[in-house]
């Protein structure tokens, strides 16, 4: 049975999505606010991600053990994350048990308390979630670049924040950023699975139709960082070296993205990909190495990552180089495009039998296009991806002028040339 999409929004701007999977057990369902690392200012950064796990602390309805124990114990999960322009509480239940999903996640974008306590505890544990991903070198090095990347504007800071940065937030701070930004017209409930749309719609309106918010305030416009070339380097005592290379790519909302889609594929989506056999299968210099389109609502980075020992970082360079050249003066052949594309439709069409995967892409959707894609759509617009505008995406993004290297390790390395 084909996935049947529906949206309705509440009267207070709540926007309510399902997609139903009536051959499924189970509902994923989702609370989205519209807000993340990049509406933060200098002096808030890290508030959403801390403000993430405050709301967890307790509700007017629940207590903390109360939050676990409500799915938990009907053996579903209850989870949230930050992203720079998002913020997603999410739970995964059987069926029958979607009414206390959407309670859960209502009084916890709505109805979160805030004691002074628990938020000096909480402070603690968001630090040692910091200094446990700083040990995370492939990660880390991701935040170092945006930071790098992005100067100066929001897009690059930390999700996190910093150990000095989250120890100078206080509970008011929180409340303040709470009441301005969790907000009806900047939330969106999805739910993907065995949902019922109208039984899911009077879900949420019975919690927060009514529901009395703070008025709202008036927000500053999100600025397009301007393109900066990066070559930079930080300093650890690590075994590997740990390389970014980055160059401008489109935003979520550009037509050619599916081009950077099937670039990104090729360069370095997996096993097939030329950095891959190149790097790895050829020459055994690496371990790791892959390629990230990492787009936003009006910007993006394609990114190459390659980790290695330090007598083989000048080698590597070189050879991402030397493949990223080649990739610009020749593109790539037609049988090469074709085997790309049917890789990265296999993906989206595996992906698709994941029902929490269906949940996030609706959101996402509705954040960005304000409209409905289906699975179908995105095939059929990979299935335009053809030689000659592929090339023109080439000669539009892939500058050696705009190419950036921000590398981490145990000594200066060599740069771009």
């Amino acid at each position: 049975m084909p996935a049947l999409f529906k949206k309705t929004i509440l009267k207070n701007g709540i926007r309510v999505l399902t997609e139903s999977h009536q051959d499924s057990r189970c509902i994923v369902t989702g609370a989205w606010v519209t807000t993340g690392t990049r509406h933060e200012n200098t002096s808030q950064v890290g508030i959403s991600h801390l403000l993430e796990h405050m709301v967890f602390k307790g509700t007017d309805k629940y207590s903390a053990l109360d939050i676990a124990l409500a799915l938990e114990s009907k053996g579903g999960d209850i989870n949230a994350f930050t992203a720079r322009e998002h913020t997603c509480f999410h739970t995964t239940s059987l069926k029958e048990d979607m009414d206390l999903s959407v309670d859960v996640l209502s009084q916890l974008v709505a109805c979160a308390r805030f004691d002074e306590e628990e938020f000096a505890k909480e402070k603690r544990v968001v630090q040692q979630e910091i200094l446990m991903a700083t040990d995370d070198l492939e990660e880390y090095v991701y935040d170092l670049y945006y930071e790098k990347i992005f100067e100066g504007n929001p897009l690059g800071f930390q999700i996190l924040g910093s150990l000095q940065s989250v120890a100078d937030l206080s509970l008011d701070d929180v409340k303040s950023y709470y009441q301005k930004n969790f907000r009806p017209e900047q939330m969106i409930f999805t739910a993907a699975g065995a949902v019922n749309h109208q039984e899911f719609v009077e879900s949420v309106e019975s919690r927060l139709g009514s529901k009395t918010f703070p008025e709202k305030s008036a927000s500053s416009p999100l600025s397009t960082p301007e393109k900066i070339r990066v070559q930079d380097f930080c300093e650890r005592d690590c075994e590997q070296y740990h390389l970014i290379f980055g160059f401008p790519a489109c935003s979520y909302q550009d037509a050619d993205r599916f081009d950077a889609y099937v670039l990104n594929t090729a360069l370095g989506g997996g096993m097939t990909s030329r950095l891959y056999q190149s790097l790895r299968e050829d020459r055994g210099l690496v371990y790791s190495v892959f390629g990230l389109l990492n787009t936003f609502t009006d910007t993006g980075i394609q990114t190459i990552y390659a980790g290695t020992e330090e007598n083989h970082v000048a080698e590597v360079i070189d050879l991402v180089v030397q493949e990223l050249q080649k990739v610009r003066l020749e593109g790539l052949s037609k049988e090469q495009i074709e085997l790309y594309k049917t890789q990265a439709k296999g993906q989206i069409l595996i992906g698709a039998e994941d029902i929490d995967n269906r949940m996030n892409s609706i959101a996402v959707n509705e954040m960005v296009f304000g409209e409905y894609r289906s699975v179908d759509r995105v095939i059929d617009d990979i299935d335009q991806v053809n030689p000659e505008s592929l090339m023109k995406y080439i000669e539009t993004h892939l500058d050696p002028d705009n190419l950036s290297l921000f590398s981490l390790g145990r000594k200066p390395i060599a740069t771009l040339k």
